[in-house]
């Protein structure tokens, strides 16, 4: 009987391990294409702010589409969308960008590019 009792504690040990790292795996895949989704449902109310928006105005604490921001701020032929800090501390968002490539971005699609700042160095 005790034989029985561990075995079944051991199974029932192992599925709940096996069971929280599937939900931890379905979660940080749920948060990354969550993002993606709201960066394009997003991306036509984001792009109707950049064209519209003069050298050294500073929005803060905008919602636009489904994002929020902390600022969007136009540098020259760039207009930047913060988004703030994520888990690591890294500030991250993107850049509206028609004429040229921003330098230390990613290529999202059109004239947008995602950007992170690195907290770390």
């Amino acid at each position: 009987m005790i034989e029985t009792s561990r075995v079944e504690w051991s199974a029932l040990r192992s599925a709940v391990f096996w069971g929280g790292a599937l939900l931890a795996a379905i979660l940080v895949v749920a948060l990354i294409w969550g993002e993606d989704l709201r960066f394009i449902h997003s991306s036509g109310n984001m792009e109707a702010v950049a064209r519209t928006l003069r050298e050294g105005v500073v929005l803060s604490d905008q919602s636009i589409g489904s994002l929020s921001f902390e600022f969007v701020r136009r540098e020259n032929d760039q207009v930047i969308f913060y988004r703030g800090k994520g888990w690591g501390g890294d500030g991250y968002g993107y850049v509206w960008s028609p004429v040229s490539q921003p330098g230390d971005v990613r290529h999202v699609m059109g004239p947008w590019y995602a950007f992170r700042d690195d907290a770390h160095q």
